[in-house]
């Protein structure tokens, strides 16, 4: 004999609600912690404080910062630019959802403009993360720019509309000219544990919209530039393959320290083995604020105040920071006198 008993459907709902009503608060719970974080600020006083200025000079090669890894590196007549990055999609959330973002032209054209811009030789990336690659092809489009990168690079230019007589895949160790610019491409790693997610490859034109998660890793380098007033390392993720840059030398290293966890063997990796002596923060701003906003550290995943305790323990090694969009010459004392004015990105030829 089979006994049915009947399901209470009153306490089904009753759990149902309150199974909601739990995630809501939690999900609440879990906005409100991010909002307080984005407000903290840990270790930006130190940054202020090693700021560096020098201002441009007849000649002079200069940098300017467009936040995370953003560089534009300038000699008057030649002008690249690394990592460009100006669309910053607003809001964790969306970025946690994996919803689908593109290139915002109209504001990519702003910041040009603002920027003084109109002209590239070439536009580089170092990896092909959103916040690394996405306006990459757009910029390297206004600009009249050569693209520069990995495959997967390659084919966020092509979905960008780039086309293939502007992209150059770029070797590990190949050696590329620029005007007086000597350029490198050295396979690393990125950081974090889980070694760059999203990983992989992008195999086909990316066409916009695409989500976040579609912008594959597809490698990690170092770029070093080489030029006759000084050579700079690029190194916009704080991960790093042992022994990559034995040999090498920069005398000025861009370091990425978003998720730094052992900053005493990234030194030994990047700075230290490339003989620099001058460093320059970068990659440690919220990338989900726009650019108009006050620049603030990325919650959780850096710590600027850890970075320059940890860097007070080298004082042989001079830590230096740019202004957001601040033009500054790198080696002052390097500038040959009666070299032809400096015309920025705006007027090259």
């Amino acid at each position: 004999m089979e006994c049915c008993c009947p399901r209470d459907e009153g306490n089904d709902m009753k759990l149902l609600r309150g199974l909601l009503i739990a995630v809501v608060v939690l999900l609440g719970l879990l906005a409100l912690a991010l909002s307080w974080l984005r407000t903290q600020a840990p270790g930006l006083e130190a940054y202020q404080a090693h700021r560096y200025e020098a201002a441009p000079r007849p000649g002079a090669l200069t940098a300017t910062w467009y936040g995370v890894s953003a560089l534009l590196l300038c000699d008057g007549e030649h002008a690249i630019l690394i990592d460009p990055f100006f669309t910053r999609p607003e809001g964790l959330l969306p970025l946690v959802l994996n919803r689908a973002i593109e290139p915002d032209e109209p504001r990519i054209a702003a910041a040009l403009l603002a920027a003084r811009i109109d002209k590239l030789d070439a536009v580089l990336v170092s990896h092909s993360h959103y916040d690394h690659a996405m306006d990459a092809g757009v910029v390297a489009k206004l600009t009249g720019a050569m693209l520069l990168g990995s495959a997967s690079t390659a084919n966020i230019g092509r979905g960008a509309g780039l086309p293939d007589g502007r992209i150059r895949r770029v070797e590990p160790g190949e050696p590329i000219t620029v005007g007086r610019f000597r350029i490198r491409f050295i396979a690393s790693r990125h950081a974090g544990a889980s070694g760059g997610r999203p990983t992989g490859d992008i195999t086909a034109p990316l066409r916009t919209p695409a989500h976040y998660l579609d912008y594959k890793l597809g490698g990690t380098y170092s770029i070093l530039v080489e030029h006759p007033q000084g050579s700079v390392l690029h190194h916009g993720s704080a991960g790093w393959e042992p022994g990559a840059l034995a040999g090498l030398h920069a005398d000025l290293v861009f370091l990425g320290v978003a998720l730094v966890d052992d900053l005493p063997a990234y030194l030994r990796e990047t700075v230290d083995l490339v003989g620099a002596r001058r460093i320059v923060p970068v990659h440690w701003d919220d990338f989900t604020l726009p650019l108009d906003q006050p620049l603030r550290p990325f919650p959780l995943v850096v710590r600027l105040d850890r970075f320059f305790s940890g860097m007070a323990q080298r004082p042989e090694i001079q830590v230096q920071t740019l202004e957001l969009g601040r033009e500054a010459t790198l080696f002052p004392a390097s500038v040959p006198s009666g070299a032809p004015a400096s015309a920025g990105g705006a007027e090259m030829r």
